[in-house]
């Protein structure tokens, strides 16, 4: 009888999946973006999210949010014009859902899924990689998005605006 339940018991085990939390402490998302004269750097060390893990440790979905007002430019006059051009009362969120990860062997990632910014949602995709070291896995990537595909307008100085497009690049640690 417990070889029976064992045997019945075993399919759902070995298809079982894990849910970690993203490490906040070590997590970073950086946008950078550029302007006739000057190009900057904001940094958020405040990434939450969750990776689910199938049962052979591949990731099978990932979510990511950080709050658009935890993001650093070094600049607080930049970054009061970013929350008020991104609206960041109204959508205080930038997100990332994926609907489909795909990992070859060398630990590189085919990401695709939902970008979520400004109260738009945007299907992207992009490739990361993925290395474990002692238990603790470092997920690395960069992607592109344009400020305009998400209605925000794009902030002006010295009669220039900025460039349209946005530069991500994240390091995600679990």
């Amino acid at each position: 009888m417990r070889i029976l339940i064992l045997l019945l018991l075993a399919p759902s085990l070995l298809f079982a999946q894990v849910k970690k939390p993203v490490d906040k402490k070590k997590s970073t998302i950086t946008y950078s973006m550029n302007h006739v004269l000057h190009a900057w750097d904001a940094v958020s060390p405040d990434v939450n999210g969750v990776v689910q893990l199938k049962a052979d440790g591949n990731i099978e979905k990932v979510a990511i949010v950080a709050k658009i007002s935890s993001f650093d430019s070094k600049s607080s006059n930049r970054d009061a014009h970013t929350l008020e051009v991104t609206e960041a009362l109204k959508y205080p969120n930038i997100s990332f859902v994926s609907n489909s990860i795909t990992e070859s062997k060398n630990g590189e990632l085919d990401v695709k899924g939902m970008l979520q910014f400004h109260g738009v949602g945007k299907e992207i995709s992009f490739k990361a990689v993925s290395k474990n070291n002692n238990g603790t896995v470092q997920v690395i990537g960069n992607f592109i998005f344009l400020l305009e595909d998400f209605k925000v307008p794009r902030p002006s100085f010295m009669l220039k605006q900025v460039d349209n497009e946005v530069k991500v690049k994240f390091e995600v640690f679990y």
